[in-house]
């Protein structure tokens, strides 16, 4: 029984230098349902390491510097203690599915990676899960990439082929090279789609200011890719959607031949790529602005659709002053606003979905900037 196990691994714990259970951590042990054993387990196991017990002190103090706040209480109990039960369900999904936490590497699975390659993993695999909650994937195809700017090689992480982005987590990210080869498998014996990854290589290599690539394939993305006009940016949302550009539809999956250029059509200010009759691939410096320009470039899709159901005649266009004072007002940082803290593009807004991820038990692993608002 799953309960006499843990006990039998408790008595392990406890007898090793045969000395008496402490009547505090004998509590921590003591009878119950298997589901209050094994977090009593998981409390005893960290009382009774010397590891565990500096690293939780440690991260319970800085934690504490930020203040007093539900996110920190969360943050630790996802880094320790597992946050919400596994069975967590979301509202609404079909079936009642369990909740797949996200930063899923503890002890020997995370101690290969840098720090800034864990916290890059658990903020891609949340972008899975933002994509995945707006309907926005299309079962296990498309890719949302990252570049791992720390490393002194060009590597990547993208997802396993074969997963769903509610399967994508952090230990299972896959790291790549430029080029799509393998460097390491996370904790999946999957690979990688060579084919669609291509063109999230051919961007990188055209514009080393990109450290984030997001593919959306919706009927409303790929509507607009269609078009001959193209993205038209009718409003607010369009502007902060980032300036398009536009590739061929052979350029979804390029080659030798035609790598370079793609690589020669990408220009400098582009944010948002339009695939003719594929989508849209929302880029960034970092991956809450490819968020952010791919969340509005989606708004905006939708919105040019409605609107030109009343034919493009009828509509008003943005003069060129608007969209000049749209795009400032974007980039301006919640310092305006009297915020003490200095907020890069897309990050506010990205923080608020960590939030909500974490307040629905997705246990994202992401530290906040902000955990006493």
């Amino acid at each position: 029984m799953p309960g006499e196990k843990e006990d039998s691994v408790n008595e392990q714990i406890y007898d090793e230098d045969d000395q008496e259970t402490p009547e505090i951590e004998q509590s921590l042990v003591s009878s119950g349902d298997n589901q209050s054993n094994s977090t009593r387990w998981k409390v005893a196991t960290i009382l009774n390491n010397q590891q565990l017990r500096e690293e939780l002190m440690d991260y319970i103090e800085l934690q504490m510097k930020a203040g007093p706040h539900p996110s920190c209480l969360v943050a630790v109990k996802q880094q320790f203690f597992g946050g919400q039960s596994p069975l967590a369900r979301i509202p609404g999904e079909i079936n009642s599915a369990p909740i797949i936490p996200i930063a899923d590497m503890r002890g020997v699975d995370s101690s290969k990676y840098s720090k800034g390659e864990r916290l890059m993993r658990c903020k891609l695999a949340s972008l899975y899960r933002l994509v995945n909650l707006r309907g926005w994937n299309s079962t296990i195809k498309n890719h949302i990439t990252a570049r791992l700017s720390e490393d002194s090689m060009q590597s990547f992480l993208v997802n396993p082929y074969g997963l769903l982005y509610k399967e994508v987590t952090a230990g299972n990210l896959i790291k790549v090279d430029l080029e799509g080869r393998i460097l390491d498998r996370g904790n999946t014996v999957l690979g990688v789609n060579q084919a669609g990854f291509s063109l999230h290589s051919a961007i990188y290599s055209a514009r080393p200011d990109i450290n984030c690539v997001i593919h959306i394939q919706t009927a409303e993305t790929v509507a607009v890719s269609v078009l001959k006009k193209g993205f038209m940016q009718l409003t607010q949302d369009a502007v902060m959607g980032g300036v398009p550009c536009y590739l061929e539809s052979e350029a979804a999956y390029p080659n030798g031949d035609t790598k370079d250029t793609i690589i020669n059509s990408i220009s400098d200010d582009c944010d948002i790529i339009f695939v003719r009759n594929h989508g849209l691939y929302a880029c960034g410096p970092t991956l809450e602005t490819a968020w952010r320009f791919a969340e509005m470039a989606f708004r905006g899709c939708q919105q040019q659709l409605q609107m030109m159901k009343a034919g493009l005649d009828n509509l008003t266009y943005i003069s060129e002053e608007a969209i000049t004072l749209v795009k400032n007002h974007m980039h301006a940082d919640a310092t305006n606003l009297g915020s003490e803290i200095m907020w890069e593009p897309g990050a506010l807004e990205f923080e608020a979905e960590m939030r909500i991820l974490d307040n629905k038990g997705f246990r994202t692993g992401y530290v906040y900037k902000a955990p006493a608002l």
